[in-house]
């Protein structure tokens, strides 16, 4: 391949329906993909999410040689359109971002994708939760007269390798990490007349799904309907694309804890996404316990890496001793618009947070 072709941008879920086999075969190809760059995860997540988003795609022939998920919107709002943003098309949902691309391909695709950016109508771009080199690569080549590139922060991703047996990997934890993850369960069953744990059928998923975003709103408040719309929809569409595991501990029809993560078959990876639990029963650990449950269905299912994905909270370090940083990254175009953003958007933040604290109370931020 002697020069990166950008085909027409994938926009439609019907056009990337169309490139599933293609799709595949690259991100098989790619040491570097990950869960959040799977045709199946990815899927689920465009057919719920809103309009906006394109996929730039570079073949060699018929076939994928690079793609790159992106997303362009109106900032600081569609309300006040004073800017143009690109990010990926993920953002916030996927911890993990960067593009995939044919490992021989690479520095053809570095190319193509700079001219694809170039070309794209954008003053901003923001983009966050970076785990791949090459994108921060392709960044660096933007540097310079026509956009400013800015390190905005870092992220560690706590993440382990699993030993082949439950029982192999309790051996690795700390006695008292040890003693309340395995000891959960037991006293639950012990305590409460109508616990049980379960995982999710056909029949009963939606259920399932449910009870994982309610224990969310429990634990951290927000609008449970936003969540339900959009945490809700995002894990029915994952478990019917089959990339989403999900268990939940029960009192009766009150659910205790849960959790929900995306697996990854193809590098064995196990994610955790989201886990809560309803402080009710704090005092059996239900949080650990539900950890726990989670490792060890990771492992009896095969998978050979517990990811506890974005964010460095202390209990991750206390089942994971390594860890994934991603970096974070804003891009300023250098224009007239673009200055003019920037001298607007800290007095629509400021606005916009007073708002918000009428709304919802003290405290909440924007």
């Amino acid at each position: 391949m002697n020069e990166a072709t950008v085909d027409s941008a994938i926009t439609s879920l019907n056009g990337f329906r169309a490139e599933r086999e293609r799709w595949e075969r690259l991100y098989r190809a790619d040491a570097h993909s990950h869960v959040f760059l799977s045709w199946s995860w990815l899927y689920a997540y465009l057919s719920t999410s809103s309009p906006g988003w394109t996929i730039v795609v570079l073949r060699d022939g018929d076939e994928l040689v690079a793609a790159l998920p992106l997303r362009r919107s109106a900032v600081p709002s569609r309300f006040l359109p004073i800017a143009r943003q690109i990010t990926f098309a993920s953002t916030p949902y996927g911890d993990y971002q960067g593009m995939l691309c044919r490992p021989e391909s690479e520095h053809v695709a570095l190319r193509g994708f700079e001219r694809a950016l170039l070309a794209m109508r954008w003053e901003r771009a923001s983009f966050p939760d970076v785990v791949d080199a090459r994108f921060v690569r392709l960044l660096d080549t933007l540097r310079g007269d026509v956009a400013a590139v800015e390190l905005t922060g870092m992220t560690r991703s706590p993440r382990v390798d699993l030993p082949p047996t439950w029982d192999e990997f309790a051996r690795t934890l700390g006695s008292g990490t040890r003693a309340t993850t395995t000891r959960c369960v037991p006293r639950l069953a012990r305590d409460v007349a109508e616990f049980r744990v379960t995982t999710p059928s056909e029949g009963d998923a939606d259920a399932h799904i449910d009870a994982i975003v309610r224990l969310r709103h429990v634990r951290w408040g927000g609008n449970l309907a936003t969540a339900r719309a959009t945490y809700g929809r995002l894990y029915r569409a994952a478990y019917d694309a089959g990339c989403l595991r999900a268990i939940v501990m029960w009192d009766g029809t009150r659910p205790i804890a849960g959790s929900a993560s995306f697996v990854d078959p193809v590098h064995g990876t196990y994610n955790l996404y989201q886990l809560s639990y309803d402080k009710a029963y704090a005092r059996y650990s239900p949080g650990k316990g539900v950890v726990g449950l989670a490792i060890r269905d990771a492992i009896e299912h095969g998978f050979r890496v517990f990811d506890f994905l974005r964010g460095d909270e202390p209990y991750k370090s206390l089942y994971a001793p390594g860890a994934w940083t991603t970096s974070h990254h804003r891009v300023t175009r250098r224009s007239v618009r673009s200055s003019l953003f920037g001298a607007v958007n800290p007095a629509y933040r400021t606005l916009k947070g007073a708002a918000v604290r009428v709304v919802y109370g003290p405290g909440r931020r924007i």
